[in-house]
Formats: C-alpha cells, structure tokens, sequence
C-alpha cells in the first residue's frame, strides 16, 4: 500500500494537486504505470500532510479516493496561508517605492526573454529576477520574501497561467511600471479550449501598465516579439546605450535545453530542445536542422502535450514538415505514437526511417545502428513521467 501511496501522492503532484485533472489520469490509466523516472516525488510539507491524511482515511474511503479526499481538505488549507504569503510580499513591495518592476508573460519564451533581459539590465543596475521557471502567485510571493532585498534596483517577475486571473492576481502583487508579453499561441490549449481565452488572459496584464510606451506586446496572434529590440528599448527607457545593450545581447548565452548546440564531436550535432514544445517553436528547431546541409538528419520526440482539441492535428501536421526534413524520426512513448505516425506517412517519403522508442529505453542505444555520420540529431521535447 505504501508504494502505491507513493505513487498516487508524486501523480497528484505532477498535476498540480487538481484533483480534477488527478482523476481524469487514473480514469485513463494505471497507477502502477507511474514511473519516477524523470522526476521523483518532493516531500514538500503539502506532500507529508497529504501523506498522514490520506494513510487515515484511505481504510474508510479506498486509495485514490482517500488522497483526493484529503487534496481537498488541504487545499483549503494551503489557500489560505497562501495569501497570507502573498500580502506579507505586497507589504515588503512597499517598502522598495523606488523599485523597478516588470513583469512578462507570453504562451511561449518567458524565461528566454526574462534571462535576456536581465542579462542586459545587469550591465548597469542590480537585478533581482525569479529564478528558473517560477510563475506562480504564491512561488513569486515566497521568492520575494526570501530573496528580494533593500538594495535591488530593478525586479523582474515571470508570470505564468493555466487559468483566467492568475496573470491578474500576480501583477495585483508586484503592480508593475513595464510590461512584456511575449507570444499569444497554442498552449494549455486543453485548460483554456480556445486561442480567445489564452489571449484575454495574458491581457490581464494590461491595465497595469499605465504608460503605454512601456507595454510591448505582438500585434498578431501566433507572432514572436522581437525579443533584441524589446530589450534593446527597455534597456533604452532604463538609461542604458543602446550600443551596451546590443553588445550585451551578443553575449548572451540561450537557457538550457531551448534549442541549445552541442557539438559532441566533428560528426554529430545534437539540437537540444527538450524543455518543452510548441508548434511554433518546434517549427523553428526543424528549421535549425535543416541548415545542417550535408548532414544525416534525426528527429527524436515524443510530440507536442496540453494543446486540447488541436492536439492530434498540430501534432500531425508537425511530424509531416519534419518528416519531409529528417532522414530518421523516432517517435516516443505512446501519447502521440498514432498521430506522430501518420504524419510522418503523409510526408510519402521512401527513404525516411521510423523507429518507436518506449520512454524508458536509451535513445542513443536504440538510434547508434542506423547512424551514418556526420549526423545532426534534435531532440524536440521531453515529457514528465505521467506521460506514457
């Protein structure tokens, strides 16, 4: 029973503790299929609560029942405290007046954008920027509270969303000068259903910005800013030469796992995309490997997740402009296995070889006997364990 509690808590973690969304899983799949691979459960004082709880009541209510139940409860629990985080952090705001605050927000490119930008402001200003890829209320209100200090002069916050008010309920904490939203596209396509939907709630933004100089956003749905002269204007608007700021940018060095090179010898390329994927930007990485002329092209994914109705066909339509460019595509695990394939068909190329790789086998492994270098390899997406 303690391994399947174990099991069941890291699910409901992934998902966010929803309850909904933790149902919706066991109602499609088997709990013993959960694997901590990737990740592993974090025993957070939520998870330890849910833990005592949930061992209780699970004699009365049976196991999954008996975690959700207790999901439940805490949530009352843990909603409360969390505004009290967040009003002791409005507090602390106050006393920094002279504070610079930005806030971004975008489908896509967030943390880019807000690694770049810092990167640039740094050269003149000390930053403070929320590390990594919190974007919560409650995870900027705890980073503010453990880390912002007297002497920071610009605070750069990114803010994410899975639901309209959240963008809200995170600009109503840090009341932002500048504002930055980087792209209106597809994702969580399957919280939010429409595109209108994702757009209204990035705007949440908007009325927070009360100098409109100072708002930039893409004028179209489905459209990158540009990111260089974003920076380049904010950096202009804080002070900074415009020539530093360009000369900074040049400097600047991609996060992790976007779309990062690895030359691992003369003859293979790897293109690291495996943070996260999206049509537009696994567009782009095909792009990218394209450009290896004369080069053995690989494809290696397990597909685009969270795009709700248009999951199947954007997933489809992907795997048919990259088949048309790799010379090897492997498709992994089975979430989008059917759809990936049958993109890759469409593409009607003789020469294209597919492999199907289970999530837990060795991609290199699998992959080495087909080589024929120099090989450029993309890796495009990695998903968390309780995607199968």
């Amino acid at each position: 029973m303690i391994k399947t509690l174990r099991k069941l808590l890291y699910l409901l973690q992934l998902e966010e503790y929803q309850t909904a969304r933790f149902f919706t899983w066991l109602g499609k799949n088997k709990i013993e299929q959960l694997e901590e691979r990737k990740g592993s459960l974090k025993l957070t004082p939520r998870i330890i609560l849910s833990f005592f709880f949930s061992f209780f009541l699970i004699p009365f209510v049976g196991l999954p029942r008996g975690v959700g139940l207790t999901n439940n409860l805490l949530s009352f629990v843990f909603s409360f405290l969390g505004k009290i985080v967040i009003l002791l952090a409005k507090i602390k705001l106050k006393s920094s007046p002279h504070l610079v605050k930005i806030v971004i927000t975008g489908s896509y490119g967030k943390t880019t954008f807000k690694e770049m930008l810092s990167f640039v402001l740094e050269s003149k200003y000390l930053v403070f920027k929320t590390p990594g890829n919190i974007n919560t209320a409650l995870g900027v209100a705890i980073e503010i509270l453990k880390n912002l200090k007297s002497r920071h002069q610009i605070l750069i916050i990114e803010a994410g969303a899975y639901q309209k008010g959240e963008i809200k309920e995170i600009c109503s904490l840090v009341k932002p000068s500048l504002g930055v939203i980087t792209i209106i596209g597809w994702m969580h396509l399957e919280r939010f259903e429409t595109i209108t939907q994702i757009r209204e709630t990035k705007f949440e933004i908007a009325p927070f910005i009360k100098d409109k100089n100072k708002f930039f956003y893409p004028k179209k749905d489905h459209q990158f800013i540009d990111f260089e002269k974003v920076v380049e204007e904010i950096s202009r608007q804080l002070s900074i030469l415009i020539l530093t700021a360009k000369k900074r940018i040049k400097k600047f060095s991609f996060p992790a796992h976007r779309l990062t090179i690895k030359k691992i010898n003369p003859n293979l390329i790897i293109l690291d995309d495996t943070y996260n994927s999206n049509p537009l930007g696994f567009e782009k990485a095909i792009e990218k490997l394209k450009s290896y002329k004369n080069y053995q092209k690989v494809v290696v994914t397990p597909g685009m997740i969270e795009l709700g109705t248009k999951q199947a066909d954007l997933n489809t339509q992907t795997a048919f402009e990259a088949a048309k460019v790799a010379d090897i595509f492997m498709i992994v695990g089975e979430t989008n296995k059917k759809v990936l394939e049958d993109g890759t068909k469409k593409a009607n190329k003789k020469n294209l070889k597919i492999i199907f790789m289970d999530k837990d086998e060795n991609f290199e492994e699998k992959l080495s006997p087909f080589l024929k270098p120099p090989t450029a390899i993309l890796l495009e997406n990695d998903l968390p364990d309780h995607y199968l």
